[in-house]
């Protein structure tokens, strides 16, 4: 019920994002959707709620994403960089779901 609530949610932003502000509106809405994906993968790895997870990950997508995309920016292209930061994260939280580590 959640997943249906959630998918509501969201296409009536996307829908609202792209009739207030067009195509960049609709690039924004999927920017963060991406950016917050490898955090949400990771976060599934501890037993918190889907709402805690849906807002730790968008949190930790605006903060940490961005930060690494400029560190490695100031020595590759930017959009490289972007795309190089995604794909390490998003490696690592396949990595982090695979391995299960016991926390007592």
């Amino acid at each position: 019920m959640f997943v249906v609530f959630l998918s509501l949610v969201f296409s009536t932003i996307i829908v609202f994002s792209f009739v207030l502000f067009g195509i960049t509106g609709l690039r924004i809405i999927f920017g963060l959707i991406f950016i917050s994906l490898p955090f949400y993968i990771m976060l599934s790895k501890f037993e918190i709620s889907e709402s805690e997870k849906l807002i730790f990950a968008i949190l930790l997508g605006l903060t940490i994403f961005p930060s690494l995309v400029y560190i490695l920016g100031l020595l590759i292209s930017f959009r490289i960089a972007i795309i190089l930061t995604f794909l390490a994260l998003m490696l690592m939280a396949f990595a982090l779901k695979k391995y299960k580590l016991k926390i007592n």
